[in-house]
């Protein structure tokens, strides 16, 4: 029986498979690549002082995020309990959907909280007349008294933070973090959307995928997992 010879320049069957991609669309670009593409952030292919933006405004959200829980530590509540009472104390009309605006969190998460300080009895619930299908949230003489203890402190602390600001430069702040405010919503719009739902880097697959690709049996979940996503 002859054996048959593959013409000069024919693929094999092994060289048919589908290949690993290789990583040449990205050559030539830099790495890390970047993370905007907005002109007044991009210098030579770098947005370097951008990363180092994003990184001084983080490190600043956490600062305030540790002060607050000191803060509700002192008082004996967490740090969205204490966020909460004190949006409660400046609108004597609040509501769980008005403090879930403010807070840039759900309605749901507000609710809960909430329960837990009307628990503590720091915060109770009154009739909203002019919508009934909500209660105006005010603090009761104990949550009073506790805002009026944490006041000396809370003065003390926000000074020394707070210090270097004029007031032209909190005016000016205050300007740039209203837009900054509305431009996240829109992002987060954007990350939220049904099409996004799901999606994930190529590289970022499932357990099986990652199994099959080492040549690995996959586990019972993971391969369970992948049997689902592929009738989806």
């Amino acid at each position: 029986m002859k054996t048959k010879v593959a013409p000069a320049g024919a693929d094999s069957k092994a060289d048919r498979r589908p290949k690993p991609r290789t990583d040449q669309a990205s050559r030539g670009e830099a790495f890390p690549p970047l993370s905007v593409s907005l002109k007044s952030f991009v210098k030579g292919q770098s947005d370097r002082e951008f990363r180092r933006l994003i990184y001084s405004l983080v490190g600043l959200a956490h600062l305030m995020a540790r002060n607050r829980e000191h803060f509700g530590a002192y008082i004996g509540v967490t740090d969205p309990q204490y966020v909460i009472m004190t949006f409660i104390a400046e609108s004597p009309q609040a509501t769980v959907g008005q403090l879930a605006d403010q807070m840039n969190v759900s309605s749901q998460f507000v609710t809960i909280e909430v329960g837990k300080l009307i628990q503590k009895n720091i915060v109770e619930k009154r009739p909203n007349h002019a919508d009934r299908r909500s209660s105006l949230l005010h603090l009761t003489s104990k949550g009073d008294r506790l805002l009026r203890e944490l006041g000396p402190l809370r003065r003390r602390i926000n000074d020394l933070m707070f210090r270097s600001l004029t007031q032209d430069r909190a005016t000016v702040l205050q300007e740039i973090v209203d837009t900054l405010l509305l431009d996240g919503k829109s992002a987060l719009h954007e990350l939220e959307a049904p099409r996004m739902r799901g999606m994930k880097a190529p590289s970022a697959g499932s357990e099986a995928d990652e199994d099959i690709a080492a040549g690995r049996p996959a586990t019972g979940a993971a391969r369970g997992r992948a049997a689902r996503a592929s009738t989806r």
